[in-house]
């Protein structure tokens, strides 16, 4: 995790000047990021690996990073980070990645709000409610092959 914050602080100096900064999940919990700002999040997925009880002690899962626009955070029992990929603009409806908070180790903060919004002026409509995308269970699903 120390490597991790040094790389970030010098990767952010040669970033054109962008100051990133570690975001404490309190801040989130408590809704002072504001929505619309591109963050990073580090989380630990689910393994899904056969091996020993024994080999799955050692070896927890992996760890995962996304980034996207900052959505909110939904759900009264589980509550999950919900990170948008895209959107589509006539419906103004969001693409997202819903992380667990509980799995979620680092969260940093790339760009403000302010920042984005002039360039993805979605961004600027972002309110209390949002409507994300639901992949529907028998859509067809395309598995793409790097060359």
């Amino acid at each position: 995790m120390k490597d991790l914050k040094e790389k970030v602080s010098s990767e952010s100096n040669g970033l054109m000047g962008l100051s990133v900064r570690r975001v404490n999940l309190d801040e989130i919990m408590n809704g002072a990021l504001p929505k619309g700002s591109l963050i990073m999040v580090r989380w630990l997925d689910a393994s899904d690996v056969r091996a020993s009880l024994k080999e799955h002690e050692s070896e927890i899962g992996d760890t995962c990073k996304d980034w996207g626009l900052y959505l909110g955070v939904s759900g009264r029992t589980r509550r999950m980070l919900i990170v948008g990929k895209d959107v589509v603009e006539v419906h103004n409806t969001w693409g997202a990645t819903r992380i667990p908070v509980e799995l979620v180790e680092e969260v940093y903060l790339i760009l403000p709000r302010e920042e984005v919004s002039t360039v993805i002026r979605e961004v600027q409509a972002l309110g209390r409610r949002i409507n994300l995308r639901k992949n529907r269970r028998k859509e067809e699903r395309v598995l793409v092959r790097a060359p």
